[in-house]
């Protein structure tokens, strides 16, 4: 680029509309090197106080966040991803961060840095007035969603978040199995290139009423994570009721006959589905379980998708 491409280049990024930080992906610890001034306006954050410091900050003390564990996966695999997270402004106030990250490579072929672009979500909230403790010792309001996702009708992802947390405390109480599926979509990018991004919006729902459909109790729950994946929770349910319940589920999607000509799987449009179970461990996290569903559901892929792992 020359240096009139630069600093074109430049302007357009310091006065986009649109939050974006750059942090540095070849330090472990990915400091944040360049912030613009919509990024700090978002934030509250000044510049001296972003450069060279890792964004778990924004998140201050409430790290235990799916949306955040899939992020990290994506980041050490070097995959682009879209996520809504529970953030924090530097006054304390809380948001739902809705980002793009996106690996930016070098020459060489290496992830150089990683490019997020952020806005504040219109997933509206209701505030807790009970104190929350965070980062910088800072009393902040406890955050709980209370809307559905806009697009399928099924819970939104921070939400069904804090639900598998209650049963998952109950879990560990009572000494009983819970089961979290990891659904998405095969295939839906050639999908949504061949019909269309309204007939990929239609297909999402009507797989997404399918799946919450498998689930027959009311203990069960199901949201949308992002485009077509989907996550779920089943109490009481052992593994190998799970599985089975993982298998209908994709059964059922296949039975829809949502005519799918890219698809090399079949020519109707399939799930992979990522299933695990676990009676909860004293001092064991949900999100371990949220993340053995997924390598699951990486393991469905690999072994041809259209299937329950």
């Amino acid at each position: 680029m020359t240096s009139l491409d630069l600093q074109v280049f430049r302007s357009l990024v310091e006065f986009s509309p649109e939050a974006v930080v750059l942090v540095d992906a070849q330090q472990a610890d990915h400091p944040v090197v360049y912030a613009n001034p919509s990024f700090l306006a978002l934030t509250g954050y000044a510049a001296e106080d972003l450069l060279g410091r890792n964004l778990r900050l924004l998140q201050g003390v409430d790290r235990d966040q799916d949306a955040r564990l899939r992020l990290r996966e994506h980041l050490i695999r070097g995959e682009t991803c879209h996520v809504i997270m529970r953030n924090f402004r530097k006054d304390g106030t809380p948001f739902w961060n809705e980002m793009t990250v996106l690996p930016l490579r070098g020459a060489d072929g290496a992830v150089a840095h990683f490019a997020g672009f952020h806005r504040e979500s219109s997933t509206k909230v209701r505030i807790d007035p009970r104190p929350r403790e965070t980062e910088a010792g800072a009393a902040a309001p406890v955050t709980v969603l209370v809307r559905d996702d806009r697009l399928t009708g099924l819970y939104a992802l921070p939400y069904l978040e804090e639900l598998l947390k209650r049963d998952w405390a109950i879990a560990q109480r009572e000494h009983r199995s819970i089961a979290v599926f990891s659904v998405d979509i095969d295939a839906l990018d050639l999908y949504n290139t061949t019909f269309g991004r309204a007939a990929g919006d239609s297909t999402i729902r009507r797989v997404g009423h399918c799946i919450s459909g498998c689930l027959r109790r009311a203990s069960d729950a199901s949201a949308r994570a992002d485009g077509g994946s989907f996550v779920a929770f089943a109490p009481g349910l052992v593994h190998e009721q799970a599985l089975r319940l993982g298998q209908l589920m994709a059964e059922r999607v296949r039975d829809l006959r949502i005519h799918h000509p890219r698809c090399s799987v079949l020519r109707y449009v399939s799930v992979s589905v990522g299933v695990a179970a676990v009676v909860p461990a004293a001092g064991a996290a949900h999100v371990e379980l949220l993340l053995a569903a997924r390598q699951q559901l990486q393991s469905a892929k690999q072994s041809g998708r259209n299937r329950a792992a």
